[in-house]
């Protein structure tokens, strides 16, 4: 049984279909068509008891990119930019306007939830904050929105593990100035604090991203420093937390932490290596020799795409990327076409602690995500705020 990540690429559909899904594989034979390219901001979840949340501010679709079959539920909030002093909407790969979703599955019942966080405003002078949290079944439909997380949480999607949503808090928000992580037991609906390790819990207004991850079946704390050039990989083992992995990316841009959040994503049971998605791209980090094999690039995708067009080589020909040893000192980026003729430099040094805010990550035409080979489905669903499509 092949045990690799499976990855693909999710794009706009045709025909009716809402996306479009290319195994990253195929990219050696074919480029996917501009018909294909995505005219909204999506992030994705990892794969999920079978399933995949796609996530747009307006939408949530419960997909199994393997067949096609999805459920597509409107968000309940309107997207409204969040008022607050000091505040800017934070904008990177891994999210979508002030909506903090997550994908979760419910032991008990047999059934996916989406929990949806938003905030209605932030305050970091004064640390106030306004949040709601929803939960929604997503085989029966039902609502439980009275829910209010002990703790703000960051901008971050949640990471599922066995029943458990989980969160990093957000130390500039509410009372406490440390770092802690949230969970749900979907089960239970109760939320519950479980202590970061003190190297991820201390937060001293440093630039430094923390967030959570699943890897290898284990709750991983990550700390991305971006002063150090490193992503720290913390996992707790017997109720204990432990530092396993410290990735050091100094010399890669294209994964430069000032630029772009960097999610480990996936571990190769084989050898240990570490795929790494940076929204653009997805690289495999090896840590023996520290150095990061190119999987894939968005860039150079859309550069091969815009080159052939423009010399009148047929659309659709071959692209592959190049085995990079070293990479450019600067990050040239797909932008709208609103913003096609602006010159930026998205390899600026980022000022405010936990914010990467360059206006290129608006939207990206192509979204790479994990799947599961799974027949997973749910019945029509007959309540009118779900629909089938």
């Amino acid at each position: 049984m092949d045990t690799r990540p499976k990855i693909m690429l999710v794009g706009k559909g045709t025909r009716g279909s809402c996306f479009s899904f290319v195994p990253v594989t195929n990219l050696l034979q074919r480029t996917p068509s501009r018909d294909t390219w995505l005219d909204t901001k999506l992030v994705c979840s990892k794969p999920c008891h079978g399933m995949n949340l796609l996530s747009t501010e307006r939408e949530d679709y419960l997909y199994n990119p393997c067949t096609g079959y999805r459920i597509v539920d409107h968000t309940r909030e309107q997207p409204r930019n969040c008022p607050g002093d000091g505040y800017t909407l934070e904008d990177h790969s891994f999210s979508v306007g002030n909506k903090i979703v997550g994908l979760g599955f419910n032991l008990l019942k047999q059934e996916h939830v989406i929990v949806e966080i938003f905030y209605r405003w932030k305050d970091f002078k004064s640390r106030r904050y306004f949040l709601t949290c929803t939960i929604y079944s997503c085989n029966i439909g039902s609502v439980e929105s009275s829910l209010i997380p002990p703790l703000p949480v960051n901008d971050m999607p949640p990471t599922y593990l066995e029943g458990v949503l989980y969160w990093m808090s957000d130390p500039r928000l509410g009372q406490s100035y440390e770092r802690a992580i949230v969970s749900l037991d979907i089960a239970t609906n109760t939320f519950g604090v479980v202590p970061c390790p003190s190297y991820i819990a201390k937060w001293n207004r440093s630039p430094c991203r923390a967030f959570v991850v699943e890897l290898e079946g284990k709750l991983c704390a990550v700390l991305a420093d971006q002063l150090a050039k490193e992503l720290n990989i913390w996992k707790v083992e017997n109720g204990r937390w432990e530092r396993t992995h410290i990735l050091q990316l100094e010399g890669w841009s294209s994964y430069c932490l000032g630029c772009a959040v960097v999610v480990p994503w996936a571990v190769y049971p084989k050898d240990g290596k570490i795929l790494l998605n940076a929204g653009r791209k997805l690289g495999i980090y090896d840590p023996a020799r520290q150095s990061i094999k190119s999987l894939y690039d968005l860039d150079e995708l859309l550069r091969i795409k815009s080159t052939t067009e423009s010399s009148g080589v047929r659309a659709g020909g071959r692209f592959q990327i190049k085995d990079k040893s070293s990479d450019k000192k600067w990050c040239r980026a797909w932008k709208p076409p609103f913003q096609q003729n602006k010159v930026s430099d998205v390899c600026a040094t980022v000022h405010s602690s936990e914010e990467i805010n360059p206006s290129y990550t608006e939207f990206m035409p192509l979204v790479p995500i994990l799947y599961e080979e799974s027949l997973a489905s749910y019945p029509l669903v007959r309540k009118s705020r779900w629909l089938r499509r």
